[in-house]
């Protein structure tokens, strides 16, 4: 896909490079990175356009079919991929739109990421520092034209290591430390689910253990939490902490603990210039604006934690990650809509 869109993009004439984050999250491909200077000298603020290349499962041997009702679907094989090439086709048509038409348009740079769906690797390892915007759209929300990602909590991922001592379990069980013993000790005091209004929490995966007949010398967990309060994050941590340092106390095994923030959450009001010109486009095409508060991530996330105000479109793919995904022309055309006046509003 990348080298695609490079060849595209070149062949239009556009400034296009790959930057190195293949290398840095062990990928095939980094960000194809595209800029397109302004075509009056009166448009002088950048704004940055962004889609995701890859899809949570392969689109290999795709054959995409439109119903009668002017609907996008795959033949039921495969998933159609609108997530997020949906978004990369609705930049594409419009850059090429603007080249052939000669119109005028804001200085333009372009971010088709990588390895979005990993955990937004690509955008997350993006030197911003190659980038001048400071405003940003995404098109990677699933909701209809008109609406728009407004809010979201920041994610933190945890892993816990238990650590204990082997021993042979009938012969000498008194010379172990169980270390599933102490990690069943901090789940059962970790509360998973969704708390309140403003924060979730969960419990991934628990890996451990050798032999039936052996005491667990190690055994590690992972998972998450996600709020829209950042004190919130922060008492959960701290409880976590304490919940792995009284199960050590009371064992005589140790725990290694690591946190890292998966993304951090935004909030967009309505002052923001790039949501005033995006309420007034959506308004002059007769959609009303719909800012949502969503509990998921996306690129706009990493690009937001690097000072950028970005903003997450709804294009409207639905049934997203399966063989029914599907999206309509008449979507497609608002979304281009859209978009075309975006990039020539200053």
């Amino acid at each position: 896909m990348a080298d695609h869109l490079m060849a595209t993009l070149d062949a239009w004439g556009v400034q296009v490079h790959e930057d190195d984050a293949a290398s840095k999250i062990n990928g095939t491909a980094g960000n194809v990175i595209a800029k397109i200077p302004a075509t009056n000298s009166a448009h002088t603020s950048p704004l940055l356009l962004l889609a995701h290349m890859d899809t949570v499962r392969s689109t290999a041997g795709i054959e995409a079919v439109i119903d009668q009702d002017g609907v996008i679907r795959s033949d039921g094989r495969t998933i159609l991929g609108a997530d997020n090439r949906a978004g990369m086709a609705l930049i594409l048509h419009v850059l090429e739109h603007i080249r052939h038409n000669k119109l005028s348009h804001r200085p333009l740079e372009i971010v088709f990421s990588a390895a979005e769906e990993l955990g937004m690797l690509g955008a997350v390892a993006l030197d911003v520092h190659q980038l001048t915007a400071r405003e940003a759209y995404v098109f990677d929300c699933s909701a209809g034209p008109g609406s728009y990602v407004a809010e979201t909590p920041t994610a933190m991922d945890f892993k816990l290591i238990f650590k204990g001592r082997a021993a042979h379990s009938a012969v000498s069980p008194e010379k172990g430390i169980n270390a599933l013993t102490m990690a069943l000790s901090v789940i059962n005091r970790f509360p998973v689910g969704r708390l309140n209004q403003n924060t979730v929490t969960n419990i991934g995966t628990i890996h451990g253990g050798s032999a039936d007949n052996v005491v667990p010398d190690q055994v590690s967990i992972t998972g998450e939490f996600r709020s829209f309060q950042m004190q919130e994050i922060e008492a959960i941590r701290a409880g976590l902490e304490r919940h792995c340092e009284q199960a050590c106390e009371h064992s005589g095994g140790a725990c290694e603990r690591s946190f890292q923030i998966g993304f951090m959450g935004f909030r967009l009001t309505e002052e923001l210039p790039v949501i005033q010109r995006l309420h007034k486009v959506y308004e002059a095409l007769g959609l009303q604006p719909n800012p949502m508060v969503y509990s998921g991530g996306s690129d706009a996330n990493a690009l937001y934690a690097h000072g950028i105000h970005t903003v997450n479109l709804g294009i409207g793919a639905s049934n997203a990650h399966s063989t029914e995904e599907n999206i309509s022309l008449r979507d497609m055309e608002t979304g281009a809509e859209i978009l075309m006046r975006l990039i020539q509003a200053e």
